[in-house]
């Protein structure tokens, strides 16, 4: 896939006199916008297996205190929305990104010296919060970095732009676990971090080669006139999958913050399996995502994700009763699974239930929204309970608002295919 600019009429004509094979948009860009994207998603590597490890033996925080972090990590993540809608008015993408990337980077860099004790706690959190995976650096680098492959895609090709973008993430979140997991044990935790903060230094350098030609940027062909009727706040399907959405990463975002824990201090898992745990995640993300589209084509949207609620659900049944760190790894495909299925069966459900293949957008939004909702909510009220609970007892508290979410997507939420061949309306 080769990301091309959006070009003039007379642009397009002297594109005709390029050498064969040289793309439009120049190597400057590819390795612009891949290169700042895989660098700058390094450091989720870190956050998911070490994190809380991090912040618990080396900074002090509690188990509520990770949980804190962590909810305000998500709420943060909310800053993506205004700016996005900053860089559509003044139609520039690129200073966003290399302020995001530029910022993150500092964090990083900061964030080892950091010490807690007054003041000092809230410079701590601040730093955790802009470094964390679903913090306001990363998912300003998240829409940014996708805004820019659209602006640079040709037509037609939008889906497939983001896609070999998107495709760096993984890659990046599995390749930094495996090399950190060997390191870490050599080094300790807090030492990956110097590393991390020159990569992501480097994502700087690299996203400064993007060429913005603000001149000849036009308004995206992917962009619609808002259908007739807007979001239909009768529409009690709607908002029961809305409910079911939130109450899946409320279930499935706390164990983000306890899986290292308890693998560490419940089954004395060495500091290689905190890598691996998630790494085994990532591959099977990565493995069922292309099959979960095709079968919510071929058989629709709700067995799919039937199973996908269902798998989350019986991930965490097994992770309260698992007794061995090998089991913690066997248990961890079913995240994959459960997390593939929600990323593609969600947002093509909503964007059938809205009518209008062209309001996909507007379908990102509020799947978007609830999972940001959801994984605040979730840490919160987990992190309350913790203590006395256990990291046994919080997995099969969240089993049961799994099962309450499985209950609402298998009894209150309709197959949305039909519609989506109709009229457009939901039935």
């Amino acid at each position: 896939m080769e990301l091309t600019r959006p070009e003039s009429r007379e642009t397009a004509r002297a594109g005709a006199d390029r050498p064969a094979g040289e793309p439009p948009s120049g190597w400057r860009n590819r390795v612009g916008l891949y290169g700042a994207y895989f660098l700058g998603m390094t450091g989720i590597g870190f956050c998911l297996p070490y994190l809380p490890l991090y912040l618990k033996e080396e900074k002090g925080f509690s188990d509520r205190g990770i949980a804190f972090v962590w909810v305000l990590s998500a709420l943060a993540g909310l800053l993506q929305f205004p700016i996005g809608l900053w860089s559509d008015r003044v139609g520039a993408r690129k200073p966003f990104l290399v302020a995001g990337l530029a910022l993150l980077a500092t964090a990083t860099f900061l964030l080892p010296s950091a010490t807690g004790g007054g003041v000092g706690w809230a410079w701590l959190v601040l730093l955790v919060v802009l470094f964390a995976e679903n913090g306001a650096c990363r998912a300003t680098i998240e829409s940014m970095a996708g805004a820019e492959a659209t602006r640079l895609a040709p037509p037609g090709g939008v889906g497939a732009a983001l896609g070999a973008l998107r495709f760096w993430r993984p890659v990046a979140v599995v390749l930094t676990a495996l090399i950190g997991g060997f390191l870490a044990e050599e080094h300790g935790v807090g030492w990956l971090l110097g590393p991390l903060a020159v990569l992501q230094g480097l994502a700087v350098v690299l996203a400064l080669l993007i060429r913005e030609d603000r001149k000849n940027e036009e308004p995206s062909a992917t962009v619609a006139t808002p259908t007739k009727g807007g979001l239909r706040l009768g529409d009690g399907a709607l908002w029961a999958f809305i409910a079911a959405m939130v109450l899946f990463h409320a279930a499935n975002a706390p164990p983000g913050a306890y899986l290292g824990l308890f693998l560490k201090a419940d089954l004395g898992a060495p500091a290689p399996y905190l890598s691996y745990a998630f790494v085994v995640s990532m591959i099977a993300w990565m493995a069922c995502v292309r099959p979960v589209g095709w079968l919510a084509d071929r058989f629709g949207r709700k067995p799919v994700l039937v199973a996908g609620w269902a798998a989350m659900t019986v991930r965490l049944i097994l992770l309260a009763l698992a007794q061995e760190s090998w089991q913690v790894l066997a248990i961890q495909v079913l995240d994959g699974l459960a997390q593939g299925v929600f990323a593609v069966a969600a947002a093509a459900w909503v964007t059938d239930r809205l009518g209008d293949a062209k309001r996909a957008g507007e379908a990102q939004v509020l799947v978007g929204s609830s999972l940001v909702f959801g994984s605040a909510v979730g840490p919160a009220l987990a992190g309350l309970v913790v203590a006395d609970l256990g990291y046994r007892g919080i997995f099969g508290v969240l089993a049961g608002v799994g099962a309450v979410a499985a209950l609402v997507v298998i009894f209150a939420v309709p197959e949305s295919r039909r519609s989506a061949h109709n009229t457009g309306a939901p039935q």
